[in-house]
C-alpha cells in the first residue's frame, strides 16, 4: 500500500544558474529522499484515518486502542478484518443484521447461517476461501450472540459435488486432507 507521496527535486526550486553548482547538486541528492520520506510519512498520517486505508502503523495504533491481541502469524489483511469486525459490531442484533454483517465480512456466499431459537443453537460454516477469517467471526459471534445460545463454527470443507468437476488423475496430486479441506484451483 506505500507509495511514493511525491517526488521530491530540490533543484527545481531554485534558479536554473545553481543547477550546474557541484555543491547545490550534492544537496540536493542529500535533501531529496529526506523530503519524499516526509512526505510518505504525511501520505501514511492520512491514510492511517481510516481502517480501510491504515498501513501496518495505523492498524497497530486501532489494535492498541482496542486492546486486541495480535498472532505474529497474522497479515495485515486479517488484521483489519478482525478490527473491521469489531467496529462493525452494534447490539441488539437481529436476524437480518447478523446476515448483513457476515455478508459484510465474509460475503453473499462465503458462508451458511443456521439459527434454530429452541434449542438455542447458533451455528455459521464458513466457506474454505476465507477460512483465515475462522477465528475472527468466532470471536465477533462470541461477543454479539446471547450468551444463552450455543455458538458453532465450522469450515464448509469440499463436498463430493465441489470434486466431481475433476477427473482422478487430477485429483490424484492432491492428498486427502487437501482434497477435504483446501481450495482447488
Amino acid at each position: 500500500m506505500l507509495s511514493l507521496a511525491r517526488s521530491v527535486s530540490v533543484l527545481d526550486y531554485l534558479p536554473p544558474i545553481f543547477h550546474e553548482v557541484k555543491e547545490m547538486i550534492e544537496i540536493a541528492k542529500v535533501e531529496n529522499p529526506v523530503l519524499e520520506a516526509l512526505w510518505q510519512e504525511i501520505e501514511n498520517g492520512l491514510l492511517d484515518q481510516f481502517l480501510l486505508s491504515a498501513t501496518n502503523r495505523g492498524i497497530k495504533r486501532y489494535e492498541d486502542m482496542l486492546h486486541m491481541n495480535v498472532m505474529a502469524t497474522d497479515d495485515l489483511e486479517t488484521r483489519r478484518f478482525r478490527l473491521l469486525t469489531r467496529y462493525n459490531e452494534q447490539v441488539p442484533y437481529t436476524r437480518s443484521v447478523l446476515r448483513n454483517l457476515l455478508n459484510s465480512l465474509l460475503g453473499d456466499e462465503g458462508y451458511e447461517l443456521t439459527i434454530n431459537g429452541a434449542d438455542k443453537t447458533l451455528k455459521v460454516k464458513i466457506e474454505l476461501t476465507v477460512k483465515g477469517m475462522f477465528d475472527a467471526v468466532g470471536e465477533m459471534l462470541g461477543r454479539i450472540v446471547p450468551q444463552n445460545m450455543v455458538i458453532t463454527v465450522e469450515l464448509r470443507y469440499n463436498q463430493h459435488s465441489t470434486l466431481a468437476r475433476y477427473t482422478h488423475a487430477q485429483l490424484a496430486a492432491y492428498t486427502h486432507d487437501q482434497l477435504r479441506s483446501e481450495v482447488l484451483s
